[in-house]
């Protein structure tokens, strides 16, 4: 009886063990966030059948997969998103930038790749997700497709023209100048608890679709995700430019809008902005801007877009853009830019430095062009368009985006405020923000403010933090002022929610904090992110199982090599003795990383007085 009391004690525990690792996602292995459907798994019915012939209408996807998504708060690890794109030998590795996480049905995530060349936008709105993979290597996007499954899209990139813009200030047919002056925004007070209700001050978009748009994509709820993603990426173009936040679009409404297209753009964007109940509709959304999803044929496919204005003239705010090319070729956030009065490249107007940038290398070819650029370019680098505005103080791939007179981030924070006051705006609803520094480089207490407006008392108030900006821990700070102290090299995201007489809102700020190495000894050091004085190498990096790490020695030294967590806290020292070794000698060290957790880890190498740091980042 004893002996079958302890089986059935052991039984039960690791009945309970395998439970526990199976269901706990911080513990059990990572899901893929893409997983692909077997052709076998795909259903065969009507539904499908339709779906997959308004695919191959779209002359922009050039292959396409049926996956499912797994959520995201169990694929993401501390920030990092593993994409493995099908029929792609590496995954691209994405780390978070912006991330507005309210639920699991309901967020915004943004990374980036590349060195900060590619940018990846997944949307999720009441369950329905939408994404944009935008990297040298590729352009995919992510709709939904019948059955709860998802269709992932590759865009082909081989066509040159890929924005296909005819720029306002190209037109030669019977574009009708304004004489309208554009309204001033309305103040907007600094301290948002002395004043209970502030006025909207971002701009407002309206989204207008013709019946043959309505027909490609299928339904009207794939119009809104069209609308919603296409108004993402604008917004991501916006935070990638260092743009304030104050400029982001918001989504005024989806409307039809029966109307017939021709085959000439500028006839039917003028026929746009005379159409009354186009205007009547950009008045009752309260819309300062309006942009037509169409499918046209507009000069044998090559054009894809227009614009009616460069110079934020109120009346001719509206946009036509192809549907099939909003999201794929950035033609959304292109023509946007326009009606903010950005303009392409090398085109005189005023402000003469609103134009676009092309990066170029030493031999000077285009690399990478911003996301304004007009002119397509054939060099196999640069068909990745930006989602950046050119800005000098942004750099790409190590390179600035702009120059001083090239800026058209410059021109989007002067005229934002001018574009939301074209129309009236809507009473405010209960908002929140958060304020304080997004980028620290000095060990210390940092304060974070949040002020809130249009609620009605009682208030209170939650502080949470996050090191990946999905999973939250909630803080014992319930004031307005929130305080952080910085000591080590990470990325924080802050999010306060405001309860006001039974509302709540919330609001998001991410930090990165770049510090000073907490080990250094009053002696030189650096991080070999940037230089190496002792050529220490770590590959593969991402690595999953195990790394090798070399570095050189020129004398005898004595030499420690140890690994640490992100807290800075040592988990195993690999070396630590005096060695001889030859001038120019390179040593080899082996790391069995399968039994740490996956994450971001720091090599340190201390050569006698000389100290370097590379950071490792382990995958599951």
């Amino acid at each position: 009886m004893h002996k079958l009391f302890i089986l059935l004690i052991r039984s039960s525990l690791t009945y309970f063990l395998i439970s526990f690792l199976c269901c706990d996602p911080a513990l059990g292995q990572s899901q893929k966030f893409i997983e692909v459907i077997p052709g076998n798994a795909i259903p065969d019915n009507p539904e499908m059948s339709a779906y997959i012939t308004r695919l191959k209408k779209n002359p922009n996807i050039s292959n396409h997969h049926f996956i499912h998504l797994n959520p995201i708060a169990t694929t993401q690890k501390e920030g990092i998103l593993t994409l493995e794109i099908p029929g792609k030998a590496k995954p691209k590795i994405a780390e978070a930038s912006e991330v507005r996480y309210y639920s699991s049905a309901d967020y915004e995530w943004i990374g980036k790749t590349d060195e900060n060349r590619g940018t990846i936008i997944i949307l999720s709105k009441a369950g329905r997700v939408s994404a944009h993979f935008s990297t040298p290597d590729g352009i995919y996007e992510i709709f939904p497709a019948p059955g709860g499954l998802y269709c992932l899209q590759e865009v082909d990139t081989s066509k040159g023209d890929d924005v296909g813009c005819i720029a306002p200030d190209e037109h030669h047919s019977t574009e009708r100048i304004s004489t309208q002056q554009p309204e001033h925004a309305p103040p907007v007070h600094s301290n948002a608890k002395m004043n209970p209700c502030q006025p909207l001050i971002s701009p407002r978009v309206l989204v207008l679709y013709t019946p043959k748009a309505l027909a490609l994509v299928g339904s009207a709820a794939a119009i809104v995700n069209w609308a919603d993603l296409s108004v993402a990426q604008f917004n991501s173009t916006i935070y990638n430019s260092g743009i304030t936040s104050n400029a982001v679009l918001t989504l005024a409404g989806v409307a039809p809008l029966d109307v017939n297209e021709s085959q000439n753009l500028n006839d039917d964007l003028e026929k746009l902005i005379i159409n009354p109940v186009a205007q009547n509709l950009r008045n009752q959304y309260q819309a300062d801007i309006v942009v037509l999803f169409s499918d046209a044929v507009y000069s044998n496919g090559n054009t894809r877009g227009g614009a009616g204005t460069v110079t934020l003239q109120n009346d001719r705010s509206y946009a036509i853009v192809e549907i099939w090319s909003c999201t794929s070729r950035k033609t959304f956030a292109h023509e946007v830019g326009h009606l903010y009065g950005c303009r392409h490249e090398d085109t005189a107007g005023s402000p003469a430095y609103a134009q676009a940038y092309c990066i170029k290398n030493g031999l000077g070819i285009v690399t990478d062009r911003t996301v304004m650029v007009g002119k397509a370019i054939s060099d196999q680098q640069a068909k990745n368009r930006l989602l950046n505005f050119s800005n000098p103080n942004i750099n790409v791939g190590g390179k600035p985006s702009g120059t001083n007179n090239e800026n058209n981030a410059l021109r989007v924070t002067q005229s934002h405020s001018v574009v939301s006051a074209f129309r009236p705006n809507p009473n405010p609803p209960f908002v929140a923000y958060v304020d304080g520094p997004t980028f620290v480089t000095a060990p210390g207490g940092k304060n974070y403010e949040v002020t809130y407006s249009c609620g009605s008392a009682p208030y209170s108030i939650v502080w949470h933090y996050s090191y990946d900006g999905i999973n939250y821990l909630t803080s014992n700070t319930t004031t307005d002022i929130f305080t952080w102290n910085f000591y080590q090299t990470q990325k924080v995201w802050f999010k306060i929610t405001v309860t006001g007489n039974g509302k709540s809102v919330s609001a998001f700020i991410a930090v990165t904090s770049q510090m000073p190495n907490p080990y250094k000894t009053g002696v030189v050091e650096t991080d070999s992110l940037s230089q190496s004085l002792l050529h220490l190498e770590a590959t593969p990096n991402p690595a999953s199982d195990e790394v090798r790490i070399n570095y050189k020695t020129t004398s005898d030294a004595e030499i420690k090599l140890d690994i640490l967590d992100q807290s800075g806290s040592v988990i195993q020292t690999l070396s630590d003795s005096y060695l001889t070794r030859k001038p120019n000698g390179v040593t080899s060290r082996k790391w069995d990383a399968r039994k740490f957790p996956a994450g971001i880890y720091f090599i340190r190498l201390m050569v006698g007085k000389n100290i370097e740091t590379k950071r490792v980042l382990i995958l599951r």
